[in-house]
């Protein structure tokens, strides 16, 4: 707040120079205000359940909960360790 005080105060004395030579600044009854950011809050049902998220307009990130579905876990890390094993497989005959 220094700083921005000591800017007014040049800027309310005027012209090209300015020479300060003291500033005696009292601060009483601080109090802080509150900030409205875009946030959009959302829910949805997905077979019964209901699920969450909030966006933060600023940033654009978002948060929440969200459905997992079991199979698709399931096929991926499958294929994951199919890919593993293959590969592991090619690198065995390579050698």
């Amino acid at each position: 707040m220094d700083r921005i005080i000591e800017r007014d105060v040049k800027f309310d004395i005027g012209g090209d120079r300015q020479r300060i030579q003291h500033i005696d600044t009292d601060l009483s009854d601080l109090t802080f205000k509150h900030i409205l950011l875009p946030v959009w809050l959302a829910a949805y049902k997905y077979r019964g359940k209901t699920y969450r998220f909030v966006v933060n307009g600023r940033t654009g990130r978002v948060q929440g909960e969200r459905p997992y579905s079991a199979i698709k876990i399931t096929i991926a890390v499958v294929l994951g360790l199919m890919a593993a094993a293959l590969i592991g497989f090619f690198a065995a005959q390579n050698q």
